[in-house]
């Protein structure tokens, strides 16, 4: 069945390009004007049509979110039209390995090959590509036109169609502390009501794999009153009940958390939220939480006599006081520099992990075998791990009178390359061999009230999985990560990917060993066997340092 993406209404005038992804910035009457919603065009059901292509004209219909997906509706029977749930989530398939195939005499059955499954409160999570089964009854009616009896919930879409008809949208939680907005990337379809399912969402909490790490201002129970959250003069009014207003501070938390999270809806400016159908005159709320808490654009570097910033320039090497020299003597492989410059994780030349303060001398802390770099969080606790053993994950809090913790790991794999700790120290992400394939997952952390580690979420958001030997990771900003593998054939291959979205791939340098990033997706560089550090350039990549040893991560200050 022939289909079309159109955008409504139609451009009168100009040459306008169209994006199929991205936000739109609230308050920018211009850019409303260029970026109108898609829709697809789909043909109704054809006089006399075979079961499958009733089927095929029902996938392809349930493209079209608006009117609660009334275009694939008429592909069904009437008992069933009221029945079926666009909004239970989404099988997002590799375009062109469909197969339809016809059992008995009202059943159709379509293979499908997964790329990612989408949940019901808009989760995007990396499949396995194992074929998946489902099921579709037809019967007739009285005109003898056959329609759709039975379906599985929600859409199947391929991965092309999935990134023209949704959109992403970050949601927010808070760290622990309140003190960072963390993000939870959810995608919508249907912009004309995308408002309303975030909310949704929102109420129901943060994804499987970040609840443990995370907290949210809505208290459990927490319920969007309306049935939709109307917008009006670009505010959007939201009202909950099964709370109260009784904290000053709960409500100021609960507003924000609505604000940032309908940020990028377009002609959404501002929040109007009531409670129990009283609207809230919420003092704004202050100090707000980081969105995005940033790092020292310059990277941390060893070149084998000083440890420090790199120059701009990419000559000299600015050292850091009361630190560097202690770091310098362990004449580190591997570091990972804590907030404010005041402390750093580094592995030495003999392989033992060990912990540099200020003006202290350096402690040891792991002397086991085949110790990975370490990574620290923003408390000053040093995550330490061997390569072999990716399971004895072993961290030592920042306080140095609580003793050592063993984490269980959500994780599984033959060995661990690198882990890293996000810059609001409530997730971290890990690189994993398993057999001849790199496998990343990201995980949050749960702290105690001293904000001491104490577990693992138990389950692992999957990101991109590729063939190779993995080498290192990094973050690039609060949602953004990026990976660096060696491929079998030789060169080596760069991974970014946004938490919950999907990844972008492009050929790292040639003897890339080590990744690092700064405060957005632009700053990112590699570090070669070559001891070249080397930053993108157009499709290539462009030398900007020689005679480095380690680049090291880093902690906000």
């Amino acid at each position: 069945m022939a289909i079309a993406a159109v955008a409504v209404p139609a451009l009168l005038a100009g040459c306008v390009s169209i994006p199929s992804s991205g936000g739109v910035n609230a308050g920018d009457p211009a850019q409303v004007e260029e970026a109108p919603e898609l829709d697809t065009i789909v043909a109704p059901p054809a006089k006399d049509a075979t079961q499958q292509q009733i089927v095929e004209g029902f996938i392809d219909a349930a493209q079209s979110p608006r009117n609660n997906y009334q275009a694939a509706r008429d592909y069904l029977t009437p008992a069933f039209k009221d029945e079926w749930n666009a909004n239970e989530g989404a099988t997002i398939d590799v375009p062109g390995e469909r197969d339809f195939t016809e059992r008995g005499e009202t059943e159709i059955v379509v293979d499908a090959t997964p790329a990612a499954q989408l949940t019901a409160t808009g989760q995007y999570d990396i499949s396995e590509p194992a074929p998946v089964e489902l099921k579709y009854m037809l019967e007739q009616n009285d005109e003898g036109q056959w329609r759709i009896s039975s379906a599985p919930p929600g859409l199947l879409i391929d991965e092309t169609t999935f990134a023209q008809v949704f959109r992403s949208y970050p949601l927010y939680f808070y760290s622990p502390d309140f003190d960072y907005l963390v993000p939870d990337l959810r995608w919508f379809a249907g912009r004309d009501s995308v408002q309303t399912s975030i909310v949704r969402a929102l109420l129901v909490g943060a994804s499987e794999w970040l609840a443990p790490g995370v907290r949210t201002a809505f208290p459990e129970g927490t319920r969007l009153e309306s049935g939709s959250v109307p917008i009006e003069g670009q505010v959007a009014s939201v009202d909950l009940s099964g709370t109260t207003d009784d904290d000053v501070a709960s409500v100021q938390r609960m507003e924000f958390q609505l604000k940032e999270s309908l940020d990028g809806v377009r002609n959404v400016e501002s929040v109007a939220l009531s409670l129990n159908g009283v609207e809230q005159d919420v003092p704004d709320l202050s100090p707000e939480p980081l969105k995005n808490p940033t790092v020292d654009p310059r990277p941390v570097v060893f070149d084998g006599t000083a440890f420090g910033y790199l120059a701009t320039s990419g000559e000299g090497v600015e050292q850091i006081p009361d630190l560097s020299p202690q770091v310098e003597a362990l004449v580190p492989t591997g570091a990972a520099l804590g907030a404010n410059g005041e402390v750093a994780a580094v592995r030495a030349a003999d392989g033992v992990v060990s912990v540099v303060r200020a003006g202290e001398d350096a402690e040891p802390l792991d002397p086991r075998d085949g110790l990975i770099v370490p990574a620290i969080d923003g408390t000053g606790a040093v995550w330490s791990v061997p390569a072999g053993l990716p399971g004895q994950l072993v961290v030592y809090p920042g306080d140095p009178s609580v003793d050592p913790i063993q984490l269980p790991v959500p994780w599984t794999g033959s060995s661990i390359a690198a882990l890293e700790i996000s810059r609001d120290s409530t997730r971290l992400v890990a690189l994993l061999g398993d057999g001849d394939t790199t496998h990343f997952v990201a995980a949050s952390i749960q702290r105690d009230a001293a904000g001491t580690p104490t577990a693992l979420s138990r389950v692992t958001l999957g990101l991109d999985d590729v063939d190779g030997t993995p080498l290192d990771v990094t973050w690039l900003d609060a949602r953004t990560v990026a990976s660096l593998t060696a491929l079998p054939g030789g060169g080596t291959q760069v991974i970014r990917q946004e938490l919950g979205g999907v990844a972008v791939p492009r050929q790292g340098p040639e003897g890339g060993r080590a990744i690092d990033g700064g405060n957005s997706v632009q700053d990112l560089r590699v570090l070669t066997e070559a001891e070249v550090l080397e930053a993108p350039s157009g499709v290539g990549w462009q030398a900007r340092a020689s005679g480095i040893r380690l680049i090291a991560s880093q902690q906000p200050d």
